[in-house]
């Protein structure tokens, strides 16, 4: 097992358990690494690898990758400007040789970032400039051949964006404005290929969810 989290000075720290050794801990990235209030997400695609990806004090993205025969080596993924600083961050990796990941920008768009062995990373918008609050952000492929993302809006809706190969992006409003509190954060999971199922906490201060059947 292995976890990851940023330190108060902008660290970031790494423990990881072993049936062997039991846990261990030791600095990844060194102090100012990151934003305090900044997100943090991992990614495994193989067995054999590990990505931890994290916002930059300077609203950089940071990625840190992880293979048997290298270590751990790191390389900014998204320069200075690219993220709001006080966001998650949404991974998942649906197929061994692809991962993606999303985050909110310093404007206010939904950045998305993806890698395929054969292209290595690339970098576009999913939606404008305006499109979200800076908060939570969640997303999950429930088959291998779908993914979708879930953020909340600066009105208070929830916005929802989802991918087939068919048909590549689309988005709808899951929940109208006013539904979500400022800067919610979001859970979701998937339980068995077709259902999936989001919550967020509400303006009232409630637990929302959303439960879909395909």
């Amino acid at each position: 097992m292995e976890v990851w989290w940023i330190a108060p000075n902008g660290s970031v720290q790494d423990a990881y358990w072993y049936d062997t050794v039991g846990w261990k801990r030791f600095e990844l990235a060194p102090a100012g690494s990151a934003a305090v209030s900044g997100g943090i997400e991992a990614v495994s695609r193989i067995p054999d690898s590990m990505e931890i990806l994290w916002v930059g004090p300077n609203g950089s993205i940071q990625d840190a990758y992880w293979y048997p025969n290298s270590g751990w080596k790191r390389f900014e993924l998204a320069p200075g400007g690219s993220a709001a600083l006080s966001i998650s961050i949404a991974s998942l990796s649906r197929i061994p040789n692809s991962m993606e990941l999303w985050w909110v920008g310093a404007n206010g768009s939904i950045q998305d970032a993806y890698w395929y062995d054969t292209v290595g990373w690339k970098l576009f918008e999913l939606a404008p400039a305006g499109s979200a609050a800076s908060g939570g952000i969640e997303a999950l492929s429930r088959t291998k051949d779908s993914m979708e993302v879930w953020w909340t809006a600066s009105n208070g809706s929830v916005q929802d964006a989802y991918w087939y190969p068919a048909g590549g992006w689309k988005r709808f409003e899951l929940a109208p404005s006013g539904r979500a509190a400022a800067g919610a954060e979001l859970a979701c999971v998937s339980r068995i290929p077709n259902s999936m199922e989001i919550w967020f906490e509400g303006t009232s201060g409630s637990s929302n969810g959303y439960c879909v059947f395909m």
